[in-house]
């Protein structure tokens, strides 16, 4: 074997190295608690199954097959003093219209049952949906309750508290307490820079931004807390700007509610306390 097929097996035995080495650290993630393939909700889950699996499955497996051809044709054909160049053949017609018609086929698989699914996921949220006001601001974040409100009118309003620069984990996420197996509304606002909000096993992020209101829709089909965070960098202190979304049955969530109207909970505002001032004021 000369030097140039040496070279070349010791490059493939690398590149197989390294691929197996990724896909075992990948396989690590299965518990991680910002998991996306590890659904909790409907929307998380439609987003798993048609946006990422049903577009990036085929796409994933024509890259493998056509990187193993790859690799065959240069290790079976590969320059050696003697041989030949291999026969060409040009202009096969049969060939030409089936890898023409096939990937038409395959998009056309793909495209609608995405198309239906972006649709849905892009609907405004159910009648009987659950509103909450989102409000993003360096660094934490603020829930509001509009149909939740007390005695004297005001809503239900959790407030996350900054950390201290420098020291992490010092803060304290704002926990989004939402029923299980109900829609949550979601209109997204934001005080001062541009902000995503994001709970991986719950729903794709979406950008917070001034000046201008995004909605969206999700749910929790199981009791749980669900960890999430601002996916747009924000700040020095962008990564304490952590989320928890508390999914809890009907019964415990009213109970929760009750509690923090009557001011037994620390997680209201104050009367009279701004409910959504910007951090700094």
């Amino acid at each position: 074997m000369g030097v140039n097929g040496v070279q070349m097996r010791r490059w493939v035995a690398a590149t197989l190295l390294i691929a197996v080495l990724a896909l075992l650290v990948g396989c690590g993630a299965v518990d991680d608690p910002q998991n996306t393939f590890a659904a909790e909700g409907d929307v998380a889950r439609k987003q798993r199954d048609l946006l990422i699996i049903w577009v990036l499955g085929p796409a994933a497996v024509i890259f493998v097959v056509m990187q193993a051809l790859l690799i065959y044709a240069v290790i079976r054909f590969r320059r050696k003093k003697g041989r030949e160049l291999p026969r060409q053949v040009h202009g096969n017609n049969r060939l030409e219209i089936a890898w023409t018609i096939a990937p038409a086929i395959l998009l056309l698989i793909i495209t609608v049952p995405t198309v239906i699914g972006v649709i849905d996921l892009g609907r405004d949220a159910a009648d009987d949906a659950l509103r909450v006001r989102v409000v993003g601001q360096q660094f934490s974040w603020t829930f509001q309750y509009p149909d939740l409100t007390d005695a004297e009118g005001n809503p239900l309003t959790v407030i996350g508290l900054p950390g201290e620069v420098g020291k992490p984990d010092t803060g304290r996420p704002a926990e989004l307490h939402i029923p299980v197996d109900r829609e949550i509304g979601v209109t997204l606002e934001s005080v001062d820079v541009i902000h995503s909000f994001w709970v991986p096993k719950l729903a794709g992020k979406l950008d917070v931004i001034p000046g201008r209101t995004n909605s969206m829709w999700f749910n929790a089909t199981k009791v749980g807390s669900y960890s999430g965070q601002c996916a747009e960098f924000c700040g020095f202190q962008h990564a304490d700007m952590r989320l928890i979304v508390v999914a809890e049955s009907e019964e415990d969530f009213e109970a929760w509610v009750a509690d923090q109207l009557e001011g037994g909970g620390a997680a209201r505002s104050r009367p009279g306390e701004p409910a959504l001032a910007s951090h700094g004021e």
